[in-house]
């Protein structure tokens, strides 16, 4: 959609025609659903986006448009995964457990070593040590990472997105490295 025709489904959204919010809903499901798993893993993380769509569907009339709709629902995602973690009395779950990167990630590796150039296969290995390393971090730390890096969201919009200073951002930033690096040297160890 483009930027103006987005800007319309908002606006007809929050005057309550269902069908934009629908649409809007069908645009940003899947960054929704990004921040759900990696909260809530893959089994909870539909109820989530459904919660995070009925909040959003009720407050969607006082949407001020100060943040982005992408970044407001971000938020909104994150609340409604942690009101449904403590609601179970639940921990964070890792991003993706250990025991399922090493089954997945790496029994694939080994299964494609045979027929992929050495470049692809450091990659492939890089990333199967990466996400490990994530797998490893805390909650807070992990989700500055993923949203920089992965979701690839300005300092600004994750600032919104997790309710603090972009000041803070960058300092959990610039943690978070360091903690993954760390963790990812003593992997090599």
């Amino acid at each position: 959609m483009e930027t103006g025709e987005f800007q319309t489904r908002i606006r007809a959204a929050k005057s309550g025609d269902v069908d934009a919010f629908a649409e809007l809903f069908e645009v940003l499901r899947p960054a929704t659903t990004a921040v759900a798993y990696r909260l809530v893993g893959p089994n909870d993380a539909d109820d989530v986006v459904m919660d995070t769509y009925l909040k959003a569907w009720k407050a969607l009339p006082r949407f001020n448009e100060r943040s982005s709709l992408k970044t407001w629902l971000y938020r909104i995602a994150h609340n409604c995964a942690m009101d449904y973690l403590r609601a179970r009395g639940r921990r964070l779950e890792r991003t993706m457990p250990q025991d399922e990167v090493d089954d997945r990630d790496i029994g694939e590796l080994e299964d494609q070593k045979a027929s992929l150039p050495s470049a692809s296969i450091e990659k492939a290995e890089m990333v199967t040590a990466v996400r490990g390393a994530l797998a490893e971090m805390d909650e807070m730390h992990r989700l500055v990472l993923e949203l920089r890096f992965m979701d690839d969201l300005s300092y600004a919009d994750i600032a919104a997105a997790m309710d603090v200073s972009i000041g803070t951002v960058m300092s959990r930033l610039f943690n978070a490295k360091r903690k993954l690096q760390r963790i990812m040297r003593e992997q090599k160890q």
